[in-house]
């Protein structure tokens, strides 16, 4: 019993100066990016809801002379950029990094205007096997809307560390590492700044931190913690519409798959939730966790898994990095239930990797690749509604690598075996 109760004081201990801590970071957090928002437009396209170029463009199919593939996007974005807002000789681009995948590359690219980096812009460009521009999502900032952009600051590097480490409480400035770099922000008040980008690490109490400070007025514009792993915020289905709204497949012409398409009523069982422990990465927020990681690596290839400036994932079903959600908050959720009853996560099966956009008419998990695969999976009247906007088939599959981890020879998945996982994977998905 004494036991017992010490055991419970020490984690209301623990909650209490964790809960402190996190009422301090809130505190000091100042979110001030302009978001780029974007509408569809029905031809599978996403454009700029107030310019009106292009943001995500889903149907490419462009074939470069060129020989280098970097050589190969330039002349794409070239051919493109009264579509996308492009300047007409591409001297606010720089080509960043490349990432190559089994089915083909992704080309980053950054937005600069006087040699001075925009934060939070960025270009991807998807090429396949055959070097074929298949997508690319445009995140650049509109400058159009901008007669003067000055590039000199008032104000230099050394003052604005300064006025940084004043504004989180730092009187010694020996007690943390710092960088500093100049950027242009979009901020929501005051548009596009001139400002000092301060990333500063570690703070013993509060962790790391990126600061912005006005270039100009030594204004702190921006301030956001930047642990690696936090938490963000997102909209998923709990578990799916039907379930929570208490209604039978097509009901009132309302709750149907649609081809993909939401409406008022499906919108209205979207739930907002913690996405615990995100990474943040690079200015990024990635859906990148302990226990889950999402990622584009089945075919087909060329879906966007959401990396946002601000932890913030609300979608709604008609976008496809919805399901990208839905599978890292409810997978995540899933391995700390069983933290919670008491067993460890097997080191094999943390940072699962998840895709959310599989060919297949099927949900599995491949245990020798040691992934999950949502395809479209769930038929009503032949109509096949992707596996990732229901969350009793995402918490069936991760069930599976429970019983394919923890003993791998105590049940293989063959004959009366079968029905047995099956059946209990079902179980883990109702409770």
């Amino acid at each position: 019993m004494k036991k017992t109760i010490c055991l419970v004081l020490f984690a209301l201990v623990i909650n209490f100066a964790s809960a402190q801590k996190t009422a301090e970071i809130i505190a000091l957090e100042k979110s001030n990016l302009k978001p780029i928002e974007s509408v569809a437009n029905g031809f599978g396209e996403k454009v700029d809801k107030e310019s009106q170029v292009i943001r995500i463009n889903r149907k490419e199919n462009f074939k470069s002379e060129a020989k280098e593939r970097n050589e190969m996007v330039l002349s794409y974005l070239q051919s493109k950029r009264d579509m996308y807002g492009l300047s007409n000789d591409l001297n606010d681009i720089e080509i960043t990094d490349t990432r190559k995948t089994p089915s083909g590359t992704y080309v980053y690219c950054k937005q600069y205007i006087h040699g001075i980096p925009v934060f939070a812009s960025n270009f991807i460009v998807y090429l396949d096997k055959e070097n074929v521009v298949r997508y690319a999502l445009n995140e650049f900032r509109n400058m159009g809307i901008y007669e003067r952009i000055y590039a000199d600051p008032s104000i230099e590097g050394a003052e604005a560390l300064k006025i940084a480490q004043e504004y989180l409480n730092i009187e010694n400035d020996t007690e943390c590492k710092s960088k500093t770099e100049l950027v242009y922000f979009e901020s929501i008040d005051k548009g596009l700044e001139l400002a000092w980008k301060i990333n500063v690490t570690p703070i013993e109490s509060l962790g790391s931190w990126q600061i912005f400070v006005s270039a100009n007025t030594g204004n702190v514009i921006h301030a956001e913690s930047t642990n690696r792993h936090i938490n963000g915020v997102g909209k998923v289905y709990n578990p799916n519409p039907l379930v929570s709204a208490g209604v039978p497949y097509g009901h009132g012409d309302c709750y149907s798959h649609n081809d993909g398409l939401t409406n008022p009523c499906l919108n209205g069982e979207l739930e907002e939730v913690i996405l615990q422990g995100i990474s943040y990465e690079k200015g990024l927020y990635k859906l990148k966790g302990q226990y889950c990681v999402i990622e584009d690596f089945l075919s087909p290839y060329g879906h966007n898994i959401p990396q946002l400036p601000a932890p913030i994932f609300n979608y709604t079903r008609e976008d496809e990095e919805f399901a990208a959600v839905m599978a890292y908050y409810h997978i995540d959720l899933s391995a700390r239930r069983v933290l919670e009853l008491g067993y460890e996560i097997p080191d094999r099966i943390k940072g699962l990797r998840v895709d959310p956009h599989v060919a297949s008419n099927d949900a599995y998990y491949e245990q020798d690749d040691n992934y999950i695969a949502l395809g479209s999976s769930i038929e009503f009247d032949n109509i096949f509604v992707n596996a990732g906007e229901d969350a009793d088939v995402i918490w069936h599959e991760h069930a599976h690598t429970f019983q394919e981890n923890f003993n791998p020879f105590f049940m293989l998945y063959a004959e009366e075996t079968r029905s047995v996982q099956e059946g209990s994977s079902d179980y883990w998905a109702a409770i």
